[in-house]
């Protein structure tokens, strides 16, 4: 079967043939291993998070210093990700408070002088200044909202694995060609929902995240695997403008789901046990509506 790019999925999902598999004792002594290769990377990540935020901090320090000398006020900075609000302050018990963006940590004199003046006399010059820096710099915004969708994303759950899942789908249905990161998202508290959604694809960060509730013993790993193909599939086949509108499930995206071996036995166990899946967040009278394409978005 022909990809959309016109390659072969490797090899051909339409003559795949699916095998029950049982866990052998190379798999289960290799549990462990597994464990202690998480340990060692969420190790290295908290280091590089330590120096990071050392980085930050020595930053912030020198720009609340400058501030402060600028404005002969105290000043208690905040440095944020804030994707939407690049910069605001606020006087408090005789100081000034500021929540800027990150970038501002590398701003010239001339951005900070900026920020000054729009905190001591709301300069309209200030602020156009202030504006094209923070157009100058979109590209670390980007970078902000990508490294917000990473960050603490482990793939590797209670049950589950969608690290070692995302890698034999990507090499069995994909040639290796998916480039993506993938994890578990969070459990948003206190939601009564009528639908779960579960999993997420998004396009700048190139990062898949399936929702925890599939982090289960009664959850099979062929719907899990299902899920994450369905993920991957909306890189293979991106969204297309389709009579106006944007479709992220194109005639040929349905076509490629549609011909993976487990497809017609995920769509009935989803549809056998999606209360299970919703929990409590179960509605009120327990009425459920199944929608493929809710869940799967």
């Amino acid at each position: 079967m022909a990809s959309p790019t016109g390659r072969q999925l490797a090899p051909t999902l339409a003559n795949r043939a699916t095998r029950a598999r049982r866990p052998s004792a190379a798999a289960i002594q290799a549990a462990p291993e597994r464990g202690a290769a998480r340990n060692a990377a969420r190790s290295a990540a908290r280091e590089a998070l330590d120096a990071e935020r050392l980085r930050l901090l020595d930053g912030a320090s020198q720009l609340a210093d400058r501030l402060s000398l600028l404005l002969a006020e105290r000043v208690r900075l905040t440095v944020t990700d804030n994707t939407s609000t690049m910069v605001s302050f606020r006087r408090t018990r005789g100081q000034v408070a500021f929540r800027v963006h990150q970038m501002f940590l590398e701003a010239p004199p001339v951005v900070v002088d900026a920020l000054a003046d729009y905190a001591a006399r709301g300069k309209r010059s200030a602020g156009s200044v202030i504006d094209a820096f923070v157009r100058a710099n979109e590209d670390l915004v980007r970078r902000s909202r990508v490294e917000r969708q990473v960050r603490s994303l482990d793939p590797i759950g209670a049950v589950h694995d969608l690290q070692a899942i995302f890698d034999e789908l990507n090499h069995r249905w994909f040639g290796g060609r998916i480039d993506a990161r993938i994890g578990w998202g969070r459990e948003a508290p206190g939601r009564r929902r009528r639908s779960i959604k579960m999993g997420t694809y998004f396009h700048d960060a190139r990062v898949i995240k399936i929702h925890p509730s599939l982090d289960r013993e009664v959850v099979p790993e062929f719907f899990v695997a299902f899920v994450v193909f369905h993920e991957m599939l909306h890189q293979a086949e991106p969204p297309k403008m389709i009579g106006g509108r944007r479709v992220s499930h194109t005639p040929e995206f349905r076509r490629l789901e549609r011909a993976y071996p487990d497809y017609g036995k995920a769509i009935a166990w989803e549809r056998e046990h999606l209360t299970l899946l919703l929990g409590d967040r179960l509605p009120p009278r327990n009425k459920v509506i199944f929608d493929p394409d809710d869940p799967l978005a």
